[in-house]
């Protein structure tokens, strides 16, 4: 639950920074259910499933739907014009994908048709992997037309005009430069050092936002904090376009950190379209929208647009980039999580690490968002905790974007700093510390992960009491699975040693059994250990329902959690 005690609904999804979200009617009970791609290659599917609050609520049903990989973007429209909708993607690199809907409305099934949608005269149609198209029937003659946003402003129209022998329509480019179209500089918000003719990635919307029973153009760019509207002064077989461009809703514009993603559909149910915006973040400081950038936009009793949420999804996000902790901070006999991002939102000078109390119990774990530690002001604190002076106060050993690691001593009223250097590793920065007794002399040992993906182990050479770290490796049994390293020390397997688990930037995570014993490690990977998790995977471990195994809280690129329970007997 958040600060006030308010639950949210889909707590360890772990986050969003650039979600990309369409509003369709994906399983034909009537009401809309919301895609969104986050990352690369795949697409979420969010049921609808009524409300919650004055919102609309949705449940996770695909986290990669259809199994289909979507490349940099995709969108669903109906291409062939028989009524249910087909989906186009991203063909590496900037061509474009058709899949056609041969289940029909309500039951999906799509059959790649075509690995390269082609014009008239059998060129390949290309669309920068950063630009969305969009499609629509913007005459109303019933055949689609497709939009491409070029990185020069310009927007390309192709029509839909035969099919091949497979059933791939062909297009026809209509016009190079539709309707004069060209979107050059930002039409406010703080002015860019970059000069007057600023363009870049864009991403676009048709819709009848106005009911006048024609589709107008909304557009999202890179240099633009706003959502940009093209109005339709023309009719439904008769569009007109040649418009000044204004930002959107008019008046009392949506402002950003830039490259607004809309999407419209009546989600409030009055019969009007509402508006979600995913903020995937362009040239105003992504890192001040990294937690909140799933919009919602209704009108209300005015007819006036009105923001409802900036979180659509009720998400645990803290921004950016997450490193958990799991650690009983307050000695109640139940786990607490602490969660760090890369810069804060709302302080951009400096990382968080943000507690949440477990008020459940050991059994039923319920977290509460609470202010966030004192551990001092460094970009990327990384949170590890043990008792390094033996008092039986927990400790907090904190790393950071470069190559220290600070202790800070447990106290009643919480941290104080004791050195800001206890460790400094010898290569490397973005240190990722976990402390465990890997020798069996009953003081706490250290590994630390950094940038590159190499381990750090040093040994404790003081005692349960005046910590000595001394450094054994910096190549730690040469395990590497990958950049930014995030090691994670936990008796997984119950016999009686400490395992390793291993996070990485990009190939996932890691575990490291112990077959050693608990005074002389030695760590062989468990190539059998396969689990989902996201970019820039940091894992921590830890008994977090009381049934005597170890389960994983896995940080990530998102700025959330991911919540991995253990099934093992």
């Amino acid at each position: 639950m958040d600060s006030a005690g308010h639950p949210l609904g889909l707590p360890f999804h772990g986050g969003f920074n650039a979600p990309r979200p369409q509003l369709v009617d994906a399983d034909g009970d009537g009401d809309l259910d919301l895609f969104l791609q986050e990352v690369t290659g795949s697409v979420t599917l969010f049921e609808r499933d009524g409300e919650r609050d004055d919102l609309p609520r949705f449940v996770p049903r695909s986290s990669k739907y259809g199994g289909i990989d979507v490349g940099e973007w995709y969108r669903f429209a109906d291409v062939d014009s028989d009524g249910d909708l087909d989906l186009l993607a991203e063909q590496p690199f900037s061509y474009i994908k058709y899949y056609r809907n041969d289940g029909g409305r309500g039951a999906q099934r799509f059959v790649l048709a075509a690995d390269t949608l082609r014009d008239v005269d059998g060129t390949p149609i290309s669309s920068d992997r950063q630009n969305i198209p969009q499609l629509g029937d913007l005459d109303c003659n019933g055949r689609a037309d497709l939009l491409i946003g070029r990185l020069d402003g310009t927007v390309a129209r192709y029509e839909a005009a035969n099919a091949d022998p497979h059933d791939a329509p062909a297009f026809r480019l209509v016009a190079g430069e539709f309707e004069g179209i060209r979107i050059i500089g930002q039409q406010a918000g703080p002015v860019l050092p970059i000069g007057p003719s600023m363009h870049g990635a864009n991403t676009m919307a048709l819709a009848d936002h106005d009911g006048d029973r024609d589709l107008d153009l909304l557009w999202g760019d890179f240099f633009e904090p706003g959502l940009l509207l093209i109005p339709n002064t023309g009719t439904c077989r008769s569009p007109n376009f040649r418009n000044p461009p204004v930002q959107f809703p008019v008046g009392s514009p949506l402002l950003t950190s830039g490259y607004n993603a809309p999407t419209f559909g009546d989600l409030s149910g009055d019969g009007r379209a509402d508006l979600v915006v995913g903020v995937l973040g362009g040239a105003y400081n992504p890192l001040r929208t990294s937690a909140e950038n799933l919009y919602y936009l209704a009108r209300g009793e005015s007819a006036a647009w009105e923001v409802r949420s900036r979180r659509l999804l009720p998400v645990l996000d803290i921004g950016s980039e997450s490193l958990p902790a799991l650690a009983d901070l307050d000695g109640d006999g139940d786990l607490d999580l602490l969660l760090a991002n890369k810069l804060d939102p709302a302080d951009l000078q400096t990382s968080l690490v943000y507690r949440l109390e477990n008020v459940g119990a050991a059994k039923r774990p319920a977290f509460r968002m609470r202010v966030p530690l004192d551990l001092g002001r460094r970009f990327h604190a990384a949170p590890g905790f043990g008792d390094l002076d033996g008092d039986g106060r927990l400790d907090a050993l904190v790393g950071q974007w470069g190559p220290r690691l600070a202790w800070y001593r447990g106290i009643p009223e919480g941290f104080v700093a004791v050195d800001t250097a206890l460790v400094t590793i010898s290569r490397g920065s973005n240190t990722v510390p976990t402390l465990g007794d890997l020798d069996g002399d009953a003081d706490l040992d250290l590994i630390v992960g950094e940038s590159s993906g190499w381990l750090n182990h040093y040994r404790n050479d003081g005692d349960a009491r005046t910590p000595r770290f001394v450094l054994v490796s910096d190549e730690f049994e040469k395990i590497k699975i990958g950049r930014r390293s995030a090691p994670a020390l936990a008796d997984l397997d119950r016999d009686g040693d400490l395992d390793l688990l291993v996070g990485s930037e990009s190939e996932g995570l890691a575990l490291f059994r112990n077959n050693g014993s608990p005074s002389m490690a030695r760590f062989v990977r468990d190539s059998t250990f396969q689990v989902e998790a996201p970019i820039l995977a940091a894992p921590s471990a830890g008994d977090l329902d009381g049934d005597g195994d170890v389960d994983l809280v896995v940080g990530g690129a998102g700025g959330g959690a991911v919540y991995l329970e253990s099934l093992s007997p």
